[in-house]
């Protein structure tokens, strides 16, 4: 499914929609070059469960964490991974019921990419600030939630 966006805030809105129709646990992947809006959308998506959150690139602390009521969010960024770099970060000790991964870079781990249930790619448009937005579901979980968000 493809989604085109022409401005940040029409990215928060497209991450609103898919944040209500996350069912957890969930991995979620993000490629796309740097400054196509892989932070913007998590940022968006975050701030639908604290309207005031301060959502940061993990770039170089590699791991963001932010824990609510019903939901844990992981927020990674692989970007300073080798690619199949292994031992970096031990993701099994974070997954539970309430999880949910949010993996900029994925590609960086080809495990955790085959283990995501849902892979988004952002590419940049011709204008500067639109973005194509595209939800692929790797598992059934994945899939449905990509049926449910109806954009």
């Amino acid at each position: 499914m493809k989604k085109v966006v022409t401005s940040e805030k029409e990215t928060e809105k497209l991450a609103k929609k898919f944040s209500k129709s996350i069912c957890l646990p969930l991995i979620v992947g993000f490629k796309g070059d740097l400054g196509a809006g892989k932070t913007a959308f998590i940022r968006g998506l975050i701030r639908n469960y604290s309207k005031n959150e301060i959502v940061k690139s993990p770039t170089f602390g590699l791991i963001e964490e932010y824990n609510y009521k019903d939901i844990e969010i992981l927020h990674a960024d692989l970007y300073r991974i080798k690619e199949n770099e292994k031992n970096y970060f031990d993701f099994n000790s974070y997954f539970n019921d309430k999880s949910l991964f949010l993996i900029e870079w994925i590609e960086n781990d080809s495990k955790i990419l085959q283990n995501s249930d849902i892979l988004i790619s952002i590419g940049i448009k011709d204008k500067e600030e639109e973005r194509i937005f595209e939800f692929k579901g790797n598992t059934e979980a994945g899939k449905k939630l990509i049926k449910c968000m109806k954009i």
